[in-house]
Parts: structure tokens; C-alpha cells; sequence
């Protein structure tokens, strides 16, 4: 379809073509889908292409209309300045179904004022146009709407500033960036406006969504995130959402996330936007075996197309299951099932297959428990505990032991840690005592162990890792009590910790 021309001279006409143009390309984008001549990934790419192009032409119209008006922002070169439009979600990723909102955050490259008859600062002029742009798109006429627009991702959501420049977005991120916006941030993407500068901010972006380390502690954030969505599809009795509902599209897509956020700082082909090349990436690299990756992507790509199905009936924002029964034929014939209940079956097989691999991610990995014994003696220490307890857990130096561990409870690095890091310590460090009484030298391993510890209390993503990975934690003591040189080294050098609890690296032990 040609695009259509937003004449500068008649703003008022731009609403009916943006719609009327939107309204078009929607229903060429349902008779290829219906008809089967676009598969599922076919369609997300083109309503995202849709989004795009109505975006660009919007910024475009407007940004002539504020020139004429208050001139443009300058930079510190001169150089005129653009609003930078990031694109998140699935329109980030390139997977936008076909009724969605789109998800967007403003920001521009630096302060500054605009050089027209009405000058107004950057932030003024920048958050303007903003706002002017999702009114264009948003609100609905005779026509229908253009695209729903979501700002409530940026810095400090509904509350905060409608843009921000580059410097007012590090700052944020740095001092208030929270787990939640890490797995958003993956798929950001530069989609109108400065695309150049955007990008470049964006990779500036890549250490707070991709730790340097092995990364474990994006498990908690997952935790977080599906809890609250669980206790809303249960306050709302959404439970036939496929979207947030149990096996649901959200479950695919944070499963896939939290891998990435993981290893994505080490492994840079982890970093990817799109769903369906995240997962096999993730398989590629050995992080997912390759039989879960296919069942992901057959769910994946199984719900997508019945979320666009659903959206299609009515053009509504909408991914629960329908009600009514001549919808339900209609949804269930057009997706080449005999009936309502056909489909049920297929939808049930496919969301239980997410709910499982979902329920393996996020459950406890703990290796063989820590005895009671060791678990109370370290959690009343350092006013309690007896040092019978080490000797029976087999400590030969147990009084020894026993002021180690004193002084380690009263340091200044335990002293310090966060609640959610003393609550991972605790869990930690009584397994820690259990792995180092079954190693060649338990109370060398016990020295070391707290030797470790003490070095990377700091780096709680070290914590989250032993927590996470019994078998990480297992090789760690052995590999310790074995050898005082590499010890040394990695209270030194603990990044090397990295390569050396890697789970899939299975190299020998050094000898004792």
C-alpha cells in the first residue's frame, strides 16, 4: 500500500488518513493471515512494520509543524537535535500482534533550546511533541483509533517526565533501574526520530541489562514479576488468558529472558531482541536443550497466531478466550480444528508443555540440604552456636572452625548485606559447611570457603549463583579444598569465578 502524504498544510486531515491508512494495511494483513498466505511470524513482522510506518510519518508531520512554530533544538555543535522514540515490548522486537498497544519511551540527546520566534527548552519542546505524537495515533475519531500508545515505561512511569535526554536516562538507570526494566530493556529498539543516536544510547544501556558476570540474581526479578501476574490473573479470574494466564505467551518470553540475562554480558549472541532467534540462540550456546527450544517455539508461535485471531474478531486489545459460541467456532474452524473443544485440547497440550519448562526455571535448585545442625548453628551465630556441632559434622579443628565462622558472622561485609543477600547467605553458607566436611580437607575448604566469601560478599550475583546452582556450589568447595594456589587467586581475581562455575564446563579437578 502507498503511504500516505501528511500535508503540513492540513494538520486536521491527518487523524482520518493515519486511520483510514492504518485500517487498510490492517485488513490486508487479516486476508493474508486467514487465507494462508502469511504464517504467524509473517504477520508480527507486519503489523510491526505497520506501527513503524505510522509512527514515522506522525513524527515526521509534526516535527515540521514545531520547526515553523519554536524552531529546532540545537546541540552543543549546532547540529538540530530529534526526538529519539524507543520502541519496547513486542514492537521492540519486531513481534507486534495485531491489535496491541505500543509500548514507547522518549528521551532526546542533550539539553539545550529551541532557536525559533517562540523558543522553548529541550525538555519542554521534546516532552510537546511527545505527547502531541501519541494524541495523533491514540485517540479515536469517526475513523477508529490509529495505535494505542503505552508511555508508562519510561523513567519513574505515569509520574515521571514524558522525555528525558541521554544524560537524564543514565542517571536514572544507574541510581533507580529495577529488575522489572532489565527484561524490558531487552527488546528496546530505536523505531522513529533519531535512529542513529538512539542506538548508540542503547548500546550505553547493554551493562544494565547485561551484567558482566554469570547473572543469577535475574531469577529474583523473575520471581517477582510472575508472582504479581499470577496473583492478578487470580484476583481477576483471568485464568483463559493466554497471554498472562499459566503457559501463557508471558511465560515463553520471561523464560527466554531470563537465560538471556544470565550469560548475555559474556555471550554477546544471547543479546537478541526477537524472541524465536533468542531461543535458538539459547540453544546454540547449550543453555536450553534443543528439544525444549522446539517445544517453546511450536507454543510460542501456536499461541501468537490465536492471540491475532482473537484480536482480529473485533480489532480489541484482547487475548482472553471468547465467550460466545459463535466466535468460539469461528476462532477454532479458522484455525483448522473441528470444533471449540478440538481446540481446547491442542491450547491445553501446548500450555502445559510452557507451564513445566516455566515451573523448572523458577524452582529452588538446591543441591542435597544442609543437616538442621549446621543450618541453626550458623543462623544463631555469632551470640549462640556450639562447636560440637562442627566436630560432629567433621571438623577436626572444630573450636578453630567455630571462630572462624564467629568472625565472619560479625564482619562488616555480612553486617552490610542487603536483606534479599542475607537471606541468599543463609541458605548459602550452611550448604557451603556441608560440601566442605564431604571434601579431601574440610577445614582448608572451610578457611578458603570464608577467604571466597568474604570477597565477593559484594557481588550478591556470586551469592544468587551458589544458591542457584548446587552443583556450581559442590565444585567450588572441592576445587578449593584441593588447591590453597588457585584459592589465592580467585580471592584476587574473582571474576575467574565465572569460568570456574560455569555448569557447562565439566574440566578435571586439580589434585589435592
Amino acid at each position: 500500500l502507498p503511504l500516505p502524504v501528511l500535508d503540513p498544510l492540513q494538520p486536521s486531515a491527518w487523524p482520518v488518513q493515519l486511520r483510514r491508512y492504518r485500517a487498510a494495511a490492517s485488513t490486508r494483513l487479516v486476508w493474508r493471515d486467514v487465507n494462508g498466505h502469511d504464517d504467524v511470524d509473517a504477520t508480527l513482522r507486519g503489523a510491526t512494520a505497520l506501527a513503524e510506518d505510522c509512527l514515522q510519518l506522525a513524527l515526521a508531520a509534526l516535527e515540521q509543524e514545531f520547526a515553523q512554530r519554536h524552531g529546532v533544538v540545537r546541540a552543543d555543535d549546532g547540529s538540530a537535535q530529534r526526538l529519539v522514540v524507543f520502541g519496547l515490548g513486542k514492537l521492540g522486537g519486531g513481534e507486534l500482534n495485531f491489535s496491541s498497544d505500543i509500548d514507547l519511551v522518549y528521551a532526546y540527546p542533550q539539553a539545550g533550546e529551541s532557536d525559533g520566534a517562540r523558543p522553548l527548552a529541550a525538555e519542554e519542546y521534546f516532552a510537546r511533541l511527545g505527547q502531541r505524537l501519541a494524541r495523533l495515533l491514540d485517540e479515536t475519531n469517526a475513523d477508529g483509533f490509529c495505535h494505542r500508545v503505552d508511555l508508562r515505561l519510561r523513567p519513574f512511569g505515569s509520574a515521571g517526565r514524558v522525555a528525558l535526554s541521554f544524560a537524564g536516562m543514565d542517571q536514572y538507570f544507574q541510581r533507580e533501574g529495577r529488575d522489572w526494566e532489565r527484561y524490558a530493556w531487552i527488546k528496546a529498539r530505536t523505531v522513529a526520530g533519531d535512529i542513529a543516536a538512539g542506538e548508540a544510547w542503547l548500546e550505553t544501556l547493554r551493562p544494565f541489562v547485561y551484567r558482566r558476570y554469570l547473572d543469577y540474581t535475574a531469577l529474583d526479578g523473575l520471581r517477582e514479576m510472575k508472582a504479581a501476574i499470577t496473583a492478578e490473573v487470580a484476583r481477576s479470574d483471568r485464568f483463559d488468558d493466554i497471554k498472562r494466564g499459566p503457559g501463557g505467551i508471558r511465560e515463553i518470553e520471561f523464560l527466554a529472558q531470563a537465560l538471556q540475562l544470565i550469560r548475555g554480558g559474556r555471550e554477546p549472541a544471547l543479546r537478541e531482541r526477537r524472541l524465536l532467534p533468542a531461543l535458538r540462540a539459547l540453544v546454540e550456546s547449550g543453555q536450553m536443550d534443543a528439544a525444549d527450544g522446539a517445544t517453546l517455539v511450536e507454543a510460542y508461535r501456536f499461541l501468537r497466531r490465536l492471540e491475532n485471531r482473537l484480536q482480529m474478531l473485533r480489532d480489541a486489545q484482547t487475548h482472553r478466550l471468547p465467550a460466545d459460541a459463535d466466535d468460539r467456532l469461528r476462532i477454532a474452524l479458522g484455525l483448522g480444528h473441528a470444533d471449540w473443544d478440538a481446540l481446547l485440547v491442542a491450547l491445553d497440550e501446548q500450555r502445559q508443555c510452557v507451564a513445566t519448562e516455566f515451573a523448572a526455571l523458577l524452582a529452588p535448585r538446591r543441591g542435597q540440604a544442609a543437616p538442621d545442625a549446621l543450618s541453626s548453628y550458623w543462623r544463631v551465630l555469632p551470640g549462640g552456636g556450639d562447636a560440637a556441632v562442627l566436630a560432629e559434622a567433621g571438623f577436626a579443628d572444630a573450636t578453630g572452625a567455630d571462630q572462624s565462622l564467629r568472625e565472619f558472622a560479625q564482619s562488616l561485609g555480612v553486617k552490610s548485606l542487603s536483606d534479599a543477600a542475607r537471606a541468599r547467605l543463609d541458605r548459602v553458607l550452611p550448604a557451603l559447611l556441608h560440601a566442605a566436611t564431604r571434601s579431601p580437607q574440610p577445614d582448608a575448604a572451610l578457611r578458603r570457603v570464608l577467604g571466597l566469601l568474604q570477597a565477593i560478599l559484594r557481588r550478591t550475583s556470586y551469592l544468587a549463583l551458589l544458591d542457584e546452582q548446587p552443583s556450581a556450589l559442590t565444585r567450588l568447595v572441592n576445587v578449593l579444598a584441593r588447591s590453597a594456589l588457585l584459592s589465592e587467586r580467585l580471592v584476587a581475581f574473582p571474576l575467574l569465578l565465572d569460568e570456574l562455575l560455569d555448569t557447562r564446563v565439566a574440566g578435571p579437578l586439580p589434585e589435592p
